[in-house]
């Protein structure tokens, strides 16, 4: 399949290489992706059954669902004391929370089981204290009206989640952990920023950081692809406003977000194969320009889904925040919508520059360059959807594929370029 791919991308260079031999590779690749498609989503049907026994939950004769925490703690860390002593204090009025706490700097078995924990969950950082509940890791502790709250807000979903659903369910662990390394950063701030300045900074964070790359590729390969400006706009602002919607979300509704994730494997499938489609017409020079606002609301839809995924995820820290703030409905309606707007203002300003820069003529002569690096950023993206769309959360993996491919449509110009010559 790889060599197919990369037959057709050789001929794909010069438009007067098309031939039958070429159609009959992309149909050829196009079905050995459906059915690799296929066979990774029946597998992962099969392995997403999960067994409902867990050591973060028992059920007991009087008080009903208890939820286990286990709380790490050093003798010598201020922090620590102050997260013990709200537990304390939670303990008196939540008759159903058993807290196991272990002093990691006094007993060699509390450091064995805290290390133990951390390996499950893939974290190698012992800082203290750290609070594991649902098989979720809470790091630090400021004061009990922020990362008290937050943690309570936490332990009390966790046991309504279980009650509903009667398990302790993926969704619901890929959510704590993402609060618990919201919390982590808002535990962390020091001195008290001015609302403004908390919300333009995460937002901005959160718009330019590893879950937002491959958006931002997805975004810049349209632009790079389409000729007209007026296709551009449109395009453009149906991406946008779809991401926004996206982002929002999954932001405000992060259960339901989680628990959709892995219906949407298909539907990505199918925006993949559809890609690879739009690709083969657009170097076949068919005229497709209605279906670049049909790819672009599809990319906006299904990268940002699942590159939300990444375990940092910003937009948890501001919606902590905005739990926090002692508002009326309206001002929190307020700022959530300047959140969202800062949040997609990066993608505007990229629009923008690149009109103004495709004015000038020395920028201009760049465009045919573009154009491949767009294509080819397309072609990666779809491939990603297809096999596996988690990829799109991997930082390394982002940063490898935007450069090499840049660098790769850098040098399939120039090889045209010296051909044509």
């Amino acid at each position: 399949m790889a060599l197919n791919a990369s037959v057709w991308l050789f001929h794909t260079i010069d438009p007067k290489c098309y031939s039958i031999h070429l159609q009959r590779n992309i149909m050829k690749t196009m079905k050995q992706m459906i059915r690799l498609t296929m066979l990774l989503l029946m597998l992962s049907f099969n392995l997403w059954a999960i067994n409902s026994s867990s050591p973060w939950y028992t059920e007991e004769k009087g008080k009903g669902l208890v939820i286990n925490v286990e709380l790490y703690l050093s003798s010598t860390c201020p922090h620590c004391h102050k997260a013990d002593e709200f537990f304390k204090e939670i303990e008196k009025h939540y008759t159903w929370l058993h807290v196991e706490r272990y002093i990691i700097d006094k007993d060699k078995k509390a450091l064995k089981r805290f290390g133990d924990l951390l390996t499950e969950l893939n974290r190698y950082d012992f800082a203290v204290p750290s609070i594991f509940f649902c098989n979720s890791r809470w790091v630090g502790f400021a004061t009990a009206q922020t990362t008290g709250k937050d943690l309570l807000n936490g332990i009390e979903y966790c046991k309504e989640e279980i009650v509903k659903n009667g398990r302790l369910t993926p969704a619901t662990e890929s959510v704590l952990n993402r609060w618990g390394n919201a919390s982590l950063f808002d535990s962390n701030i020091t001195g008290s920023p001015s609302t403004n300045t908390f919300i333009f900074v995460v937002a901005l964070i959160d718009a330019i950081s590893p879950c937002a790359l491959f958006t931002i590729a997805a975004f810049l390969g349209l632009l790079f692809m389409i000729e007209k400006r007026k296709l551009q706009f449109i395009s453009g602002s149906v991406f946008i406003l779809t991401v926004a919607g996206v982002h929002y979300f999954q932001q405000v509704y992060p259960t339901l977000f989680f628990e959709s994730l892995s219906w949407f494997r298909i539907p990505a499938a199918l925006v993949g194969l559809f890609a690879f489609y739009f690709a083969g017409q657009y170097y076949k020079k068919h005229s497709i320009q209605p279906l670049f606002i049909v790819l672009a609301f599809l990319l906006a839809l299904t990268v940002p889904m699942f590159q939300q995924t990444c375990l940092m995820n910003w937009s948890y820290v501001f919606e902590q925040w905005l739990h926090n703030q002692n508002v009326s409905g309206v001002q929190m309606g307020l700022y959530q919508f300047a959140y969202q707007l800062i949040y997609i203002f990066p993608l505007i300003i990229l629009m923008f520059l690149y009109w103004i820069l495709m004015k000038i003529h020395f920028f201009k002569k760049f465009k045919t360059k573009l154009t491949t690096i767009g294509f080819l950023y397309i072609l990666a993206i779809a491939l990603l959807l297809i096999i596996y769309p988690y990829a799109l959360s991997n930082l390394a993996l982002s940063l490898f594929l935007i450069v090499s491919l840049g660098i790769s449509g850098l040098l399939l110009n120039w090889f045209n370029a010296s051909k044509m010559t």
